[in-house]
């Protein structure tokens, strides 16, 4: 499979996620496959988003759909809450967010964000904006960068990486 053919679909995908967004005001979660040369996207049923062990579901079978061979490339769009947290390990409100024992939702500073991660064998990206669903505008990128993502929905491809 080209790296052309890849980033193409990476483009829909991101471009898709804006338009939608921008239509509706509201995004409809999904995973998405990229195999065979052929785009697969499924929606996500919000019930699994909605407790800890249901997202351990859904990234354990991204995960374990990336194992065949076939598959180039990988992903999900979701709408979330961002918050600037410090980068300091020692600040409290970091470990507390860090360890799982408080959520962004939960914080009084946040932001409603729309996310896309997109995975391949060789790396992953982070694409996120700002936005309001309000008056369902797409605001500027939330993380500039969105290079080397972590948590539960990061690094679909772990098993190729040795």
């Amino acid at each position: 499979m080209t790296s052309k053919a890849i980033n193409e679909f990476k483009e829909v995908m991101h471009q898709g996620m804006i338009a939608n967004f921008k239509i509706h005001g509201f995004l409809t979660p999904v995973v998405f496959f990229y195999k065979d040369g052929e785009a697969l996207i499924s929606e996500i049923p919000h019930q699994l988003l909605s407790t800890p062990e249901g997202k351990s579901i859904i990234a354990a079978g991204i995960k374990d759909f990336c194992t065949q061979p076939n598959v180039f490339a990988a992903g999900m769009i979701i709408e979330a809450y961002g918050a600037a947290i410090g980068k300091d390990e020692d600040d409290e409100m970091t470990k507390l967010i860090n360890n799982g024992k408080m959520r962004v939702r939960d914080l009084k500073q946040k932001q409603d964000i729309i996310v896309m991660i997109f995975s391949t064998p060789e790396g992953e990206d982070m694409i996120s904006y700002v936005v309001d669903p309000n008056s369902k505008t797409v605001g500027k990128r939330f993380v500039e960068n969105g290079h080397g993502a972590t948590g539960r929905f990061s690094n679909f491809f772990s098993w190729n990486k040795n």
